[in-house]
């Protein structure tokens, strides 16, 4: 999986600059953190086991999140929890290090989930990658990759033979507006998780909140279909349609 591709078409019809399309973020050595700086972090469980088995699971972890915020402060710009792993858009706006935050939220789940399915040993990779974040175009984009990589992961599994619709890519942010484990729907001003601060990531777009969260929803759509990430650079798109006969499968209900 590569989470700093930086490759991509000319942006022509899809409402994103070339220089946003192009842009490449550089990583830094793991864990040279300093105040001021952002940060990709993004840990999977161990061998890629599922950590979240249920919805209390995923409940829970956002619970661990609040209180491990209370002790270790740092800005979450957005977040996106996967089963088996999960994204972070990190500040570091204090003298605490976004490594002692992660290590809080994995150290204190990891204890409650190993009681609750008699399980032993540690839950996640011990050593969390964290991609450094070098200026605004690229804090733009990783909030996207974030926010939108479930739509990613299923997009990833599309039949390579069929066309993605118009209603296919509706279809599957609507399910992303609807996420409670994202923080997709609280840059869209759907809900407020008291864990996500989007503020500074908005202003890039526009002063005007609205109007910002606004913008935010039409570029989703259009850093999809772009073709800039990885997991669905050899798709093919069509601008409308209705979705029938296509290769996503239907949500689980």
């Amino acid at each position: 999986m590569i989470f700093s591709e930086g490759r991509g078409r000319d942006g022509v019809g899809t409402g994103i600059s070339p220089s946003l399309l192009s842009c490449k973020f550089m990583a830094r050595k793991a864990r040279e953190f300093y105040k001021g700086g952002f940060w990709h972090v993004f840990n999977r469980g161990i061998t890629k086991e599922v950590v979240f088995r249920r919805e209390d699971d995923f409940r829970f972890y956002l619970y661990k999140v609040k209180e491990s915020l209370k002790k270790f402060p740092v800005a979450v710009h957005a977040y996106n929890l996967i089963p088996n792993h999960v994204h972070y858009l990190i500040e570091q706006n204090t003298d605490v290090s976004p490594g002692k935050f992660i290590g809080s939220v994995h150290g204190s789940f990891g204890l409650v989930f190993n009681r609750k399915y008699t399980r032993a040993g540690p839950l996640f990779q011990d050593r969390f990658k964290a991609n450094h974040i070098e200026n605004d175009e690229h804090l733009l984009n990783i909030s996207f990759y974030v926010n939108l990589n479930k739509v990613l992961e299923k997009l990833q599994h599309f039949d390579r033979s069929l066309i993605v619709s118009k209603g296919d890519i509706e279809k599957l942010l609507e399910e992303a507006e609807k996420d409670a484990w994202s923080s997709y729907p609280v840059y869209l001003g759907l809900r407020d998780d008291q864990i996500t601060q989007t503020k500074f990531v908005l202003s890039l777009l526009s002063d005007d909140i609205k109007k910002a969260q606004q913008e935010y929803r039409k570029m989703a759509k259009d850093f999809i279909v772009s073709g800039h990430f990885l997991k669905t650079r050899d798709l093919e798109f069509e601008g409308d349609g209705d979705g029938v006969g296509t290769g996503i499968s239907p949500s689980p209900s």
